[in-house]
């Protein structure tokens, strides 16, 4: 069962179900994050190692699809700030992200927000000029805000430049065009 079918049918459950049901899922989720020694041993029940010759069963697509997308997060995470590391209250930073100032992943089975380092100016802790101007951009490329953050902090210049390094360049235009024209090629 892949997460976004996870999460589709955990949404379908009455409401009075619902919360225990995330409560199980994120205690779960949060022990195999952790405890990669957990997430190989749940890796092997679901019989990722096939040979060549051997078809791939559906569920184990799903498996790896599966571990793919929390190693995804689990990157995003790492290369991200909390509501603590960044000495602002939760209330302020709602405040900015709801006026598309910030970007923020709400990481799976979680319910607090992390912030990716790369929106800030490292000498001051600033939000960077033009992140609203990304966020808009990014929103009409219909990215989400994961797939943000990994084309922010990807090597997409023909130099190896991250976006977000251009970004902290001041060079906001050409991120802005950059994350608008990243529609056009599916992600």
């Amino acid at each position: 069962m892949s997460l976004k079918t996870l999460e589709h049918e955990v949404s379908r459950l009455p409401e009075s179900d619902r919360r225990g049901a995330e409560d199980a899922i994120t205690t779960v989720g949060s022990a195999l994050i952790q405890d990669t020694a957990a997430l190989m041993d749940a890796a092997r029940l679901v019989g990722t190692e096939t040979t060549v010759d051997e078809p791939r069963s559906r569920a184990g697509q799903e498996a790896r699809n599966l571990r793919r997308v929390f190693a995804l997060w689990r990157r995003a995470a790492e290369e991200s700030l909390t509501t603590d590391d960044l000495g602002v209250s939760r209330q302020q930073l709602k405040h900015l992200r709801d006026a598309g100032k910030l970007v923020a992943l709400r990481l799976p089975l979680r319910r607090e927000f992390v912030y990716p380092a790369w929106q800030f100016d490292s000498a001051t802790g600033q939000p960077l000029a033009g992140i609203s101007e990304v966020l808009e951009a990014a929103e009409e490329a219909k990215l989400s805000p994961l797939g943000l953050h990994l084309l922010m902090v990807s090597s997409a210049g023909e130099d190896g430049t991250a976006p977000a390094d251009w970004l902290a360049a001041d060079k906001r235009d050409y991120v802005v065009d950059l994350v608008a024209a990243s529609n056009a090629h599916g992600s």
